[in-house]
């Protein structure tokens, strides 16, 4: 059974024309509810049974941002999505200023209503998956658009050294088909997020707790399936709930993922408080990492919510650090050197922060779980991607 549509209140200014705006709402999730012209002053929301507002603009202007301005405060908690046509011109930190929850761009194309469908998407989940008011806890997405560089071993020794410092921690390992954080902590497989997805019933932090690995240094883990095919039974909904009520109950919840912007990727993503990018010192890495990064951008992701790492980071491969801040535009924030006891240690089970605290990577590690401390903000996501939103630009 397929997802009733998006309800759409659409406000047109004077300039854009009808056929894009047929354009832009081109798509069988989204149904038009009401057509009302800016001019006429902001729509009454209460009065119309629509789930977001749809500002279409032919081009940038005052009057439009003052309309958007004005709706925004008017909302009714309903998002508020920005569609404009012409050059932005500074448009977009205009926008998200004064308080729309997303824009999208289009130009002589016209942009097809897909685009516009998926911003309502995003929007909408921000708003119904974030925790509730009493929510304090920090979700960390650790992101990799490459396999191979290390995300597991990041996850897992950030999540012991949050727990080590006595911050209450969970580490959900998302790699649904092929993920390894159990190995990498020595951790057998008895319950599984499979399990739990499938267990029936609501989630609460209680039921959660019976499906939680127990690790040693206190970091408890929801570990991958044991098969790739189980992977199909975790959907985008249920770790929306999952991680609401886990952000209730933990002080940091580390998400460990697979490479690529997956619906569950993205979904963790949006429901995250920062986030840290993994790389490596190689050319394909760098790449995969700028991609990523500027993927990060286009969805609205603020800049100094995201950490960089980078792996292996001393070796002699003919790349400079230099070249890296000129590849990925910043300089990453931690540097993790190679050294071959981490490769012993996790194929013993055994995170290095605590098997050999006072080696290079270990110290790396904690740097890092003490840069998650000091990001830590509170937990109301769509007020919190609001503030992010603010200091783009």
């Amino acid at each position: 059974m397929s997802a009733a549509p998006i309800r759409a209140l659409v406000a047109v200014d004077r300039i854009i024309e009808a056929r894009v705006v047929e354009a832009v709402l081109d798509d069988p999730g989204i149904k038009v509810v009401g057509v009302v012209e800016q001019a006429a002053g902001i729509p009454a929301f209460d009065a119309t049974p629509a789930d977001v507002l749809l500002v279409a603009c032919g081009a940038a202007s005052e009057d439009a941002v003052a309309f958007i301005n004005s709706a925004a405060r008017e909302r009714g908690g309903r998002p508020v999505i920005v569609v404009c046509g012409g050059s932005p011109n500074g448009f977009i930190r205009d926008v998200l200023t004064s308080g729309a929850d997303d824009i999208v761009l289009i130009d002589e194309t016209v942009t097809p209503g897909p685009e516009t469908f998926f911003a309502m998407q995003k929007a909408l989940a921000r708003r119904s998956s974030g925790p509730s008011d009493g929510a304090h806890g920090s979700l960390v997405c650790v992101l990799g658009p490459k396999g191979g560089i290390g995300k597991t071993v990041t996850s897992t020794n950030l999540g012991v050294a949050l727990a080590d410092a006595g911050h209450r921690t969970v580490v959900v390992d998302l790699d649904l088909q092929f993920g390894d954080a159990g190995l990498a902590l020595g951790l057998q497989p008895e319950r599984t997020i499979y399990d739990l997805a499938t267990s029936g019933g609501a989630l609460d932090a209680d039921k959660i707790d019976g499906y939680l690995a127990e690790h040693d240094s206190g970091l408890r883990v929801l570990l991958a399936p044991v098969r790739p095919d189980q992977a199909q039974s975790i959907t985008v909904e249920f770790l929306k709930e999952l991680y609401a009520t886990l952000t209730t109950a933990f002080d940091f919840v580390v998400v460990d993922t697979p490479p690529g912007f997956s619906p569950e990727v993205i979904a963790t993503i949006d429901a995250s408080s920062s986030i840290c990018m993994i790389g490596m010192l190689d050319a394909p890495s760098l790449k995969n990492t700028k991609i990523g990064l500027e993927t990060l951008g286009l969805m609205g992701y603020a800049a100094d919510r995201v950490r960089v790492v980078l792996n292996r980071a001393d070796t002699s491969v003919g790349i400079s650090h230099a070249d890296v801040v000129a590849i990925l535009g910043r300089a990453p924030d931690v540097l993790i050197p190679s050294q071959r006891d981490v490769v012993r240690w996790l194929n013993a089970g055994e995170p290095i922060v605590l098997a050999s605290k006072r080696s290079e990577p270990a110290k790396a590690f904690r740097a890092l779980a003490d840069l998650a401390a000091a990001d830590r903000v509170p937990a109301d996501i769509s007020n919190g991607r609001r503030r992010r939103l603010l200091r783009r630009g």
